[in-house]
């Protein structure tokens, strides 16, 4: 009898846009990596490979930066919904569908493992299930993720996957397996399978896992429940690893609360970053808490190569803390950039994050919050809010806002700007762009 054998996949997406700022299924690799030391033969399909050169040839390159991010292919797809006046091109993000077929086929596996990402790229899923269950009509399907953890009623009915895994994966991949009648790996799930594909142009790092806070638009708290701290020396150690096999020398952050507890596991691992000597790049595509940004901090990151910061500030409303998040006090924000530009960093590198959108949140609010935060000199971007199921405002946005949420997961995009009232219109939010738009065109006139 031979290995057992697990088809692991990472769906195409369908949305309105799509950018890869270090989207990788990190946690599927993790997954893939606890089957394979545990004696399986693990595949893997990723719908998402930009790379692929039947793909390429057909549709063309797609633009990549240096650092790891940049475009994927794309096909555009009908638009799919009919109520709506709010019109947007709608596509496929991904490896040609017969690609994917052709690829899918070249697996004998005795369970297929999907990973899900936003709730409202479900539909990339769906294709992701059908076309799999035509190849593979007699092999169990597990699906996880982010969408399956909030949304698992919806995804079961949806995709009409055999299992869906909400939460922790390894408590239920474990039952799973043991009820096909399978081998369950005795050791824990640690860090991702290391294909040197995946990872050469950018890996992934998280140290940390789940966030102590409970800001009340954020999903964090419902996808992990605990805040778990991480260990620095494993967390270096894979860094190693990936670059000693993959070649890799950018490195994003995955970590919700990166600076918590910095003291234990943050500052020990960029502390064996610098004495490595290795020339590695450093990313942040999730913000981090401005109030752990010391001197200290700010200087490490500098030495071992963090090429960007992103400052979850929100808003310069005191009242807005008060009732959302209550992270920060009056003075964090300043003394975090002061630290960040004395460390060494520059204007241009350090990206305030200001929300916008929020149940009967008023325009002039996230107006004087840009205003605010571009008078330090740094960069601003509307992160403009998507409700999120499980959250503690999602019962307040399903209740004032007149789309379907609860029905459509598409709405939950932010493109339909979903909590539009007299206080805070589509025309006040083109405003707002093009308000912070402004401020950072200055900003980058001035570093000429």
């Amino acid at each position: 009898m031979g290995k057992p054998s697990v088809l692991l996949i990472q769906p195409p997406i369908h949305d309105f846009a799509l950018y890869d700022l270090y989207l990788k299924p990190y946690g599927l690799l993790k997954i893939g990596n606890w089957l394979e030391r545990g004696g399986w033969k693990v595949d893997f399909v990723n719908a998402l490979d930009y790379r692929d050169v039947q793909t390429t040839a057909a549709l063309g390159s797609v633009k990549r930066k240096s650092n790891g991010t940049g475009k994927f292919h794309r096909t555009e797809l009908p638009f799919p919904l009919k109520d709506t006046g709010r019109r947007r091109r709608f596509a496929r993000y991904g490896i040609l569908p017969e690609v994917f077929r052709r690829k899918l086929q070249e697996s004998k596996p005795d369970i297929i493992l999907i990973t899900s990402g936003m709730t409202y790229w479900y539909r990339g899923l769906i294709e992701a299930v059908e076309t799999v269950q035509k190849i593979h009509p007699d092999i169990p399907i597990a699906v996880g993720g982010i969408y399956a953890t909030l949304l698992p009623v919806h995804c079961r009915k949806s995709t009409g996957a055999d299992f869906v895994v909400a939460g922790d994966a390894e408590p239920a991949l474990r039952r799973i397996l043991n009820e096909q009648g399978l081998p369950v790996p005795s050791a824990g799930i640690e860090g991702p399978l290391l294909l040197e594909d995946v990872w050469h142009d950018a890996g992934i790092i998280r140290i940390n896992t789940g966030c102590p806070y409970r800001c009340d638009y954020c999903a964090s708290p419902v996808i992990c429940s605990s805040f778990i701290p991480g260990e620095a020396e494993r967390a270096f150690s894979s860094l190693q690893e990936m670059h000693r096999r993959a070649g890799t020398v950018n490195f994003a952050f995955y970590d919700d609360a990166l600076l918590v507890n910095k003291e234990r596991v943050f500052i020990p691992f960029i502390e064996k970053v610098i004495q490595s000597g290795l020339d590695l790049n450093f990313y942040l595509p999730n913000a981090v808490h401005l109030q752990f940004l010391d001197r200290e901090v700010s200087k490490l990151m500098v030495r071992a190569g963090f090429r960007e910061i992103r400052l979850g500030f929100e808003s310069s409303s005191s009242d807005f803390h008060s009732r959302h998040d209550d992270k920060y006090s009056e003075e964090d924000f300043p003394a975090a950039v002061r630290n960040l530009k004395e460390a060494g960093f520059d204007s241009g590198s350090i990206t305030v994050y200001i929300l916008a959108g929020l149940p009967r949140q008023d325009y002039r609010e996230v107006e004087s919050s840009i205003r605010y935060a571009a008078e330090f000199g740094v960069k601003v971007s509307l992160a403009e809010y998507s409700p999120v199921p499980g959250t503690p405002l999602w019962r307040e946005s399903v209740e004032i806002s007149s789309l379907p949420l609860e029905e459509e997961p598409l709405y939950h995009n932010n493109t339909f700007f979903s909590m539009e009232w007299d206080g805070f219109t589509l025309e006040n939010l083109d405003y707002l762009k093009q308000l912070a738009l402004s401020f950072n065109r200055k900003l980058g006139e001035k570093q000429q």
